[in-house]
């Protein structure tokens, strides 16, 4: 069995700034900090650091990927299918982290959004049924993604974010785990009271996780509720956070760690990366989250 995440690839630039800033406003940072991110690649490390032998795939410039991709080999992840594409940036990231330890992020796709159907069926020619496909919405050709791995018998699991109306023109049925926040929930349900009971009926078949930040996360699958408490900890940085427990959760059920303990494996792993600056440098290692743990 083996693991492939298929997703976005990004050069971050963090601003530490008081506030966010607002319409007509210019604010000073007090500090930048240049790092590898996306949510493909921070998911992908998260994966590594769980324990669990990961594949990415996805495109970086030529030009200026070398640190994507020395990042994600440091971290243990199979980089033999990622692109290098001559005339295209990597994707990039700007956000700006205010005195609280929020975040708000402006992406520019850049090689991101350069995937093609071609590319698609090559990489996914090395996977057989019952290997695991991990997606965000980040990357170009995401629905033909999900149809060719569904195809195939993979495990497909989806982080819908950022979440925008082209999420819900995919084939959904086929998803085996959708991972999202409140609000991508909410989104997702097109705004239902309940949306995790929403997006249970809908999707029966699919396992809804969804994180609720300082007050935890729950899970439905085959009709059964589960829930995790959250670790509580002084946020530093929370960005990176979700993919920090996405990584744990579905690398700790691609072992064969059964769903309660791979939540709070989960969940301790995310307390933990809020309280460093930076996404995929904060991701803990296994070894230490077990510590913590005990």
């Amino acid at each position: 069995m083996k693991i492939l995440n298929f997703g976005s690839l990004n050069i971050d630039y963090t601003y530490q700034v008081d506030h966010f800033v607002r319409p007509g406003e210019t604010e000073a940072s007090f500090s930048r900090m240049t790092a590898c991110g996306g949510k493909g690649l921070n998911q992908s490390i998260a994966l590594a650091k769980s324990g669990s032998h990961v594949f990415h795939a996805g495109a970086v410039g030529k030009a200026d990927g070398g640190i994507l991709l020395d990042a994600l080999k440091y971290a243990g992840v199979n980089t033999d299918y990622v692109l290098q594409l001559e005339d295209t940036p990597s994707g990039s990231a700007f956000i700006q982290v205010n005195s609280e330890g929020e975040n708000c992020i402006v992406l520019d796709g850049g090689a991101n959004q350069a995937i093609t159907r071609a590319y698609v069926d090559e990489v996914l020619s090395h996977f057989v049924n019952r290997d695991w496909l991990v997606l965000q919405n980040e990357i170009s050709e995401i629905p033909y993604i999900i149809e060719r791995a569904h195809d195939i018998g993979m495990t497909i699991v989806l982080n819908p974010s950022p979440m925008n109306p082209s999420v819900r023109k995919m084939p959904l049925g086929y998803v085996d785990y959708f991972l999202l926040n409140e609000e991508e929930a909410f989104l997702l349900s097109e705004n239902a009271k309940d949306p995790l009971q929403e997006l249970q009926n809908r999707y029966p078949n699919s396992a809804i996780v969804v994180t609720y930040g300082s007050k935890g996360s729950v899970c439905v699958k085959d009709g059964i509720r589960t829930e995790q408490a959250s670790y509580p900890v002084t946020a530093v940085d929370t960005v990176g956070a979700g993919d920090t427990y996405t990584g744990f959760l579905i690398g700790s059920l691609a072992e064969g760690v059964d769903l309660q303990t791979a939540m709070r494996f989960a969940s301790k792993a995310s307390a933990i990366s809020v309280t460093r600056k930076g996404a995929s440098t904060s991701i803990p290692e296994l070894k230490e989250v077990l510590a913590s743990l005990s």
